[in-house]
């Protein structure tokens, strides 16, 4: 139901075993481990214990999915165990392939005798897996030892696998139990899942059932999750299971810590989940999202800006003006598409004013910008005035203006008004000069115009205070 609302191609959380789903957490893949080379071991006993739903049946299906593929294998394994020695032997003849089988019990043995001597002649092995064994009786893990005594050539004709509950450990260390205790080759016991565990089981089988962040699932859920599961696999499927059907019946598209609080407020009402588990303070934590795969925060993004800087590279002559060129391609692109090519865009380095034919480069093609050029044509004269008047503004636009990456425009802007602004200076000095010229002239004219006597005495003593001087 819930799989169809957000676009998973099949239910990830289903409580029958299916291997596809298998994650391999530290415990889960120490066990398959030891498994494995009980397996290469082709003899014996292996013994794999655990809560119920740790995923013990998931990891022989797993297991013997691989063996079919991989090597010639008669698998046989048996799910029920509430059963006499004699019963049971038939079971596994059964499991076998095996049929009309014999009435007696040592009929059905040497039945099957043969069908595990014939199928080790053909290169064949056999494994039988007996899940639940915890309830096998002692007479039946004593029949069990006895097919493991079956030989050829000295080479075991069955491995037997046994998978239980806690239980199955304190059965086979009885004292009566000693020659089975003497041939297991590997035990292992598998055990919950940590809290980090648990929020990668959960997206583990979300990722395989096509899971693509729909929907958004809290941080703070994760816990609730482990809690109320005990990190049993199981209980995690029946938990997420809730959620996500009480997320599609909500049309949710974000899991909340909030969701969480009433899906396990449900399956504690309906006593689902273990005895003795209380709501705690976990409901009070605030929510949080991972970031999106994708997402690049602005401090990140500074910092890779930072990273991607390169410092400014001395160059000189023409390299200088094919840098700013080559450096903006977008931007003169993006130019000529607005106004178009202009009909003079060249811009010939010799005939600028600003630069004696001692410091002019030679440009290997010519550098389109108006801008500068339409700045030399205004004002010509004044440039002129200001390069003679002033070799440091010839330096700054031929080399500090076109030789910074780091900020190009900037510096190309202040060098095209270098000039200009010396030209508003200049004019200043001259009107101040002028207006200063004015009023003398205009006080002397005054002076001559009210005592034409008076105003020569006081020339003669003024042009003698500067003899004097002048002396």
């Amino acid at each position: 139901m819930y799989e169809a609302f957000y676009g998973l191609n099949e239910e990830p959380f289903r409580l029958s075993s299916d291997y596809r789903f298998c994650y391999g957490h530290k415990s889960y893949s120490r066990a398959k481990a030891y498994m494995q080379y009980a397996f290469e071991r082709a003899e014996g006993f292996v013994m794999i214990t655990g809560q119920p739903g740790t995923g013990k049946t998931t990891l022989v299906n797993e297991l013997t999915h691989t063996l079919d593929s991989e090597e010639p294998v008669k698998i046989a394994m048996l799910v029920t165990t509430q059963m006499d020695s004699s019963d049971l032997l038939r079971m596994v003849a059964y499991h076998f392939g095996l049929s009309d089988l014999g009435q007696s019990k040592s009929e059905v043995l040497q039945q099957l005798t043969n069908m595990l001597t014939q199928n080790h002649r053909s290169g064949g092995r056999a494994l039988l897996i007996i899940d639940e064994a915890q309830g096998l009786t002692i007479n039946s893990l004593e029949e069990l030892r006895l097919l493991t005594n079956l030989q050829v050539d000295n080479t075991p004709l069955i491995q037997i696998f046994l998978l239980g509950q806690e239980a199955l450990k304190k059965l086979i260390h009885r004292p009566e139990m000693e020659q089975v205790h003497q041939r297991l080759v590997a035990t292992c016991f598998l055990k919950p899942l940590e809290l980090d565990e648990t929020k990668a089981f959960v997206q583990h089988r979300l990722r395989v059932a096509g899971w693509s962040n729909r929907p958004v699932i809290s941080e703070a859920v994760y816990p609730v999750i482990h809690k109320f599961s005990q990190g049993i696999p199981r209980r995690i499927n029946l938990i997420c299971s809730r959620l996500f059907l009480y997320g599609s019946i909500e049309e949710l598209e974000t899991i909340r810590l909030a969701d969480s609080e009433v899906v396990i407020g449900e399956l504690l009402s309906e006593q689902l989940l273990s005895d003795g588990l209380v709501i705690g303070d976990e409901f009070n934590a605030v929510d949080a999202y991972e970031p999106e795969p994708n997402d690049v925060s602005e401090t990140e993004g500074d910092l890779a800006e930072v990273d991607a800087y390169q410092p400014p590279v001395e160059m000189s002559g023409s390299e200088d003006f094919e840098l700013i060129e080559e450096s903006f391609p977008e931007k003169n692109a993006a130019q000529t598409a607005v106004s178009g090519p202009a009909p003079d865009e060249s811009f010939e380095v010799a005939s600028n004013p600003l630069l004696p034919e001692s410091e002019v480069p030679t440009l290997s093609k010519p550098l389109p910008i108006s801008s500068l050029n339409n700045e030399l044509k205004e004002a010509p004269s004044q440039n002129q005035e200001a390069g003679k008047a002033s070799p440091e503004i010839r330096t700054a636009k031929h080399s500090d203006a076109f030789r910074s990456r780091e900020a190009p425009e900037h510096l190309l802007t202040d060098s095209l008004h270098y000039s200009e602004e010396y030209k508003d200076k200049d004019y200043s000095v001259g009107l101040i000069l002028l207006s200063v010229v004015a009023v003398l002239l205009i006080v002397t004219m005054v002076l001559f115009l009210i005592s034409p006597e008076g105003f020569v005495e006081q020339v003669y003593r003024l042009k003698g205070l500067i003899d004097a001087l002048l002396a």
